[in-house]
């Protein structure tokens, strides 16, 4: 049987792929399905304010299934309530949140996990916790075997960074909208680099923020060629490995770079793209690499004056819009050298002074239009 960071591996290239639109979160979605007997998956998320859930894909389940389950069997879950007690990115089987003695006797489990979905229990991750809503990935299957679910778990904690990742990136849209073409703006509206590079090296393909961070030299430049190198020892040895055309096991590679006082900071994120074996046979794998400045991009004018209404200081203005654009208090503190507990001093005078409570809250305040 594979192991689960073996069959998390072609999942975790599903992933940057339904992100950058080389496949779909449908396909992904089918195949998180078929790594469990049985297997119905979902990406739902789940607001306790409210008994309705919300189910924007799915596979596996009909139609019927999902609509009797959001109009009513989600708010007998036993599972949703203690979502919210379990560490978020952990993958987990059922039993780990509520025992099968109880499960068992429960109408969620009789009237529609056994009758209707025709499954023993679910394997799943909460991906991404915003207050009182949960966003999760789940599968429900009829394999009642502890130890196999417990391995199906083991993957899910490996796929849940790699979503959350993909995840903070469209955060500004609608998460899962069908047939979303404009993921490639997207990178430019978040102030993001993304440059598509082929086996030998070249420029396949890059965006209007790439074109800028290539024109500045930092954290990457481009020779006359066309080929990109890039200006960090670690990050250039994993973009090597990624782009050659081996078969060994490629999974992302994250890092921030540092620069001096003019250029900044930026992590970078480096995948090689699914492409079927015809297709990197011909032309050769093709590498995504992802420049974030973890530096607060410029102000806008309406920001500027937020800024100055609110009392920010200088510093707390920076920690503010780079939080707000989907970076960890952790990368901040890298980026800026700066202690983590320093950052979070100035996150709490932040959210004071702007009267909100959450990194979510500050994106929307701050990012929206």
């Amino acid at each position: 049987m594979p192991q689960p960071a073996d069959a998390a591996i072609h999942l975790i290239d599903m992933i940057y792929g339904s992100l950058f639109g080389e496949c779909s979160w449908q396909g992904f979605l089918d195949a998180v399905a078929k790594t469990s007997p049985d297997g119905k998956a979902a990406l739902h998320y789940h607001d306790l304010a409210s008994p309705v859930a919300h189910v924007p894909y799915i596979s596996g389940f009909t139609k019927d299934e999902v609509d009797q389950f959001s109009n009513h069997f989600a708010s007998v879950n036993p599972w949703i309530p203690r979502m919210g007690l379990v560490p978020v990115g952990r993958g987990l089987c059922g039993e780990d949140i509520f025992a099968r003695k109880n499960l068992v006797k429960t109408e969620f489990y009789n009237d529609w996990l056994k009758r209707q979905a025709g499954c023993e229990t679910s394997i799943g991750v909460s991906i991404i916790r915003e207050e009182a809503r949960t966003f999760i990935l789940s599968t429900a299957t009829s394999s009642s075997d502890p130890e196999r679910n417990r391995k199906a778990a083991e993957r899910y904690t490996l796929l849940a960074p790699h979503l959350k990742r993909a995840f903070d990136f469209i955060r500004k849209r609608d998460l899962l909208a069908p047939d979303n073409q404009a993921l490639r703006t997207l990178f430019d509206s978040i102030g993001a680099g993304l440059i598509y590079v082929s086996d030998k090296r070249k420029v396949r393909w890059s965006n209007r923020t790439a074109e800028n961070i290539i024109a500045a030299g930092f954290p990457f430049r481009v020779a006359a060629d066309g080929r990109i190198s890039i200006r960090c020892q670690k990050s250039a040895a994993a973009f090597e490995w990624l782009a050659s055309r081996h078969d060994g096991q490629r999974g992302p590679y994250t890092a921030i770079v540092q620069g001096d006082g003019k250029e900044g900071s930026y992590r970078l994120t480096i995948v090689r793209l699914q492409s079927s074996a015809f297709t990197e046979f011909l032309e050769g794998p093709t590498v995504a690499v992802i420049a974030e400045p973890i530096v607060a991009a410029p102000l806008k004018d309406r920001q500027n004056a937020l800024m100055e209404t609110s009392k920010l200081t200088v510093t707390e203005i920076k920690v503010a819009l780079s939080v707000a654009s989907g970076n960890t208090p952790r990368e901040v503190a890298t980026a800026y050298q700066i202690s983590y507990e320093t950052v979070r001093t100035h996150l709490r005078n932040i959210y004071s002074k702007l009267g909100v409570n959450s990194q979510v809250a500050l994106a929307a305040l701050l990012l929206g239009s």
